[in-house]
């Protein structure tokens, strides 16, 4: 089983890979992530906890990039049983946005971040399952 995260540095997105599903879990305030991250890793049985990191369009390093490499390393610390891993998440809001005009949803029960978690983990794994 896989946990994404979307991290920044107030809120973080999180969706969870289970059974053949994507859910995402919503938002959560980062000083609250690591107590929510031990709940899903014991309710879902997460194995592998997958990242995404926050490039530019060009493939630049962002200021947010060395947040988030500090963060996996804190993660690999505090989870050592559960595999962190990272992935490239450029593009995504754009496909979220495709995604949502396209399904014509226009109501509060998905939004943007949802669907770009959803999706960041779908490529993570159809990368890594091949």
């Amino acid at each position: 089983m896989y946990l994404w995260i979307d991290l920044w540095d107030k809120r973080c997105w999180i969706s969870v890979y289970i059974q053949w599903v994507i859910l995402p879990k919503g938002i959560v305030d980062r000083h609250l992530l690591i107590s929510v991250l031990k709940k899903l890793i014991k309710e879902y049985d997460i194995t592998t906890i997958v990242v995404g990191l926050p490039y530019d369009l060009y493939g630049k390093k962002l200021k947010q990039l060395d947040k988030t490499n500090i963060f996996i390393q804190k993660l690999k610390n505090i989870f050592p049983m559960q595999k962190i891993d990272w992935i490239d998440e450029r593009f995504t809001s754009f496909e979220a946005d495709f995604v949502l005009n396209s399904m014509w949803i226009k109501n509060k029960i998905w939004n943007k971040d949802d669907i770009s978690a959803v999706l960041i983990l779908e490529s993570y794994l159809s990368k890594n399952n091949s």
